[in-house]
């Protein structure tokens, strides 16, 4: 499932809870964990060549990564990566490792126990070749616990569908029940209300349920599922509070395979409270051109 892992490690406190979700996703799923530190050099620069003082902040990076991992007990290989972007430094290694995820950890703003994504978390689920994972502030403070309910947000899509198909793959592997949740969007305000007439909701929802009954019909894990009406991120973001992982897929225009931040997925970095995991658009659909995409992405430095 996850056979590599990319983590951003920064000597910070998000950099730590990000470690720790890492550790949890590597339990789970057996994988590799690829710690890499970047520093803000520029990218050609750092190419160009290594001046003694490249090589010195190298090494002083590398020594505070094996650090870092010694103090939260895991393993792992580490890389050092000079860009400007934080963002991109983990893009490139992920590409380069073939990751399968990317974790980071939340900004230190906002309220503890909740993912608050900064601009370097933002920025890397933005075109990421790969799933992103973002940890919730206090992570890494926080005891271990098994992995009991794994959340999912279903529209419907194909990349529901994937995101779907992805959690009942963890609930299976770590022993855990799966959480199913539609919602069923409110009208916004200033819609042409001649669209809706009096029972719209109430088809709507025995539609969501519908599609609901159709995917969990051959699962082979513990299941529960529920449809909302209201707004999308309110919803999921209510559901995060009671699942101890929330996956999505990723629904907003951009290449197949990369992940593309929409506007819920957007916000549900900023608010949900379990570790959020977004999938990259087209992960599993084998549609015509994806790996045609993805090779000439990883092409470009």
């Amino acid at each position: 499932m996850f056979k590599t892992i990319v983590v951003g490690v920064d000597g910070r406190d998000g950099g730590r809870d990000a470690l720790s979700l890492a550790g949890r996703l590597a339990l789970l799923a057996g994988g590799e964990l690829v710690a890499v530190r970047v520093l803000p050099f520029d990218y050609y620069a750092s190419r160009a060549g290594a001046p003694p003082y490249t090589s010195l902040a190298e090494h002083d990076a590398r020594s505070e990564v094996a650090a870092e991992l010694e103090r939260a007990g895991l393993e792992a290989r580490i890389a050092i990566a000079g860009d400007s972007s934080p963002a991109r430094a983990l893009h490139r290694v992920a590409e380069r490792e073939d990751a399968d995820v990317i974790v980071v950890g939340s900004t230190h703003h906002g309220r503890a126990g909740r993912v608050f994504a900064g601009d370097d978390a933002v920025a890397t689920l933005h075109g990421s070749p790969c799933a992103v994972a973002v940890a919730p502030r206090g992570l890494g403070a926080r005891e271990w616990k098994v992995v009991a309910k794994v959340g999912v947000g279903f529209d419907g899509s194909p990349e529901a569908g994937q995101a779907f198909a992805l959690a009942v793959k963890l609930a299976r592997d770590c022993g855990a029940s799966l959480v199913v949740r539609s919602v069923v969007a409110t009208p916004i305000p200033y819609a042409d209300f001649t669209a809706y007439d009096d029972d719209w909701t109430e088809r709507a929802i025995a539609a969501a349920k519908a599609d609901l009954a159709e995917v969990l019909a051959d699962v082979d894990v513990e299941a529960v599922s529920d449809v909302r009406s209201g707004m999308p991120v309110d919803e999921l973001a209510e559901l995060s509070e009671h699942v101890d992982l929330l996956v999505l897929g990723s629904r907003a225009w951009g290449p197949v395979r990369r992940v593309v931040m929409g506007s819920t997925a957007a916000s549900l970095s900023r608010e949900s409270r379990a570790p959020l995991l977004v999938l990259p658009r087209g992960a599993a659909t084998g549609q015509p051109g994806e790996e045609e995409v993805r090779q000439s992405h990883m092409t470009v430095a």
